[in-house]
């Protein structure tokens, strides 16, 4: 029996000339695949232009890292619409709902920059964050746009294939891949693959990328949304972006309420609630 959180069969499917079906198996079995071209050299522009210009970025100390060289920005739905249409790309959203589900929403939306002199992280799963004993049903997709040309010496990522079904401890002396694609290409993966960004031992190459983890609605993201992102921006996204942006109507809800009618409308109460009087008054008269 199907359970309405059960990934999508995308067997057959193909979205833009993209093989839906064959990427999401490829992220089962093996843990991750690369899609090259997914976006357009004008794409990859806008989305280097909002890092470059738009966004307010952290210098941070990767897992691991020893220098600290890398810049990042995160909370992306709050900070610009640059990206939104890669959230939005019809081929993401039916890749994700084949790995976990169509109740789905984002974690982490991150544009990083790694500089010249960057160490490797530390290999980590990045659905080890949830308390959830191993093996389990796949709970993140994570995909990983190339904005430079990603190489072993600029810190291409690390993947460890048909680690996700792995249920042993990590390990950091296992042997790894790492993934080297052109600007434009994106990696997935699944959220229990080991992994880890690669050192950037080059004079002068910065290797910047963006980074989106989609999970199922029903667990708490890293990134809190609802409470990072001012009302008056998510009431103007479109409507797949408010789920998206954890905007579901998961169980109860607002007091019994789809979350995106009451952001609209403004109404926290069941627009049907009234006082104990009412109703026992309706009672009465039915009796």
């Amino acid at each position: 029996m199907n359970n309405m959180y059960d990934p999508v069969d995308q067997t057959g499917v193909t979205i833009d000339g993209l093989d839906i079906g064959k990427v999401v198996e490829e992220i089962r079995t093996q843990g991750y695949t690369v899609v090259d071209g997914f976006l357009t050299p004008d794409n990859v522009q806008t989305l280097r232009d909002a890092f470059n210009t738009e966004v307010p970025i952290t210098v941070s100390r990767s897992l691991g890292t020893s220098s600290g060289r890398t810049w990042r920005a995160h909370n992306l739905l709050a900070k610009t619409r640059s990206a939104d249409f890669v959230f939005l790309d019809p081929r993401l959203c039916a890749i994700v709902d084949g790995v976990i589900g169509k109740y789905n929403q984002l974690n982490i939306t991150t544009l990083f920059n790694t500089l010249p002199g960057e160490t490797k992280q530390d290999l980590h799963q990045d659905d080890g964050l949830w308390p959830i004993p191993r093996p389990h049903p796949a709970f993140l997709c994570n995909a990983l746009f190339a904005l430079d040309d990603f190489t072993k010496d600029n810190g291409a990522t690390h993947l460890v294939p048909f680690s996700h079904s792995w249920t042993k401890p990590l390990d950091q002396s296992v042997e790894s891949i790492q993934v080297e694609m052109k600007s434009g290409s994106v990696v997935f993966w699944e959220g229990g693959m080991w992994h880890a960004g690669g050192a950037n031992v080059t004079a002068d190459e910065e290797r910047m990328g963006f980074f989106t983890s989609h999970q199922v609605s029903y667990l708490r993201p890293q990134e809190m949304h609802s409470l990072a992102i001012p009302a008056e921006v998510v009431k103007e996204m479109p409507h797949k972006l408010k789920r998206l942006a954890g905007y579901h109507p998961f169980g109860i809800g607002v007091d019994g309420r789809d979350p995106v009618d009451v952001l609209d409308d403004g109404h926290v109460l069941n627009l049907d609630a009234h006082p104990a009087e009412h109703w026992r008054a309706s009672y009465q008269q039915e009796s």
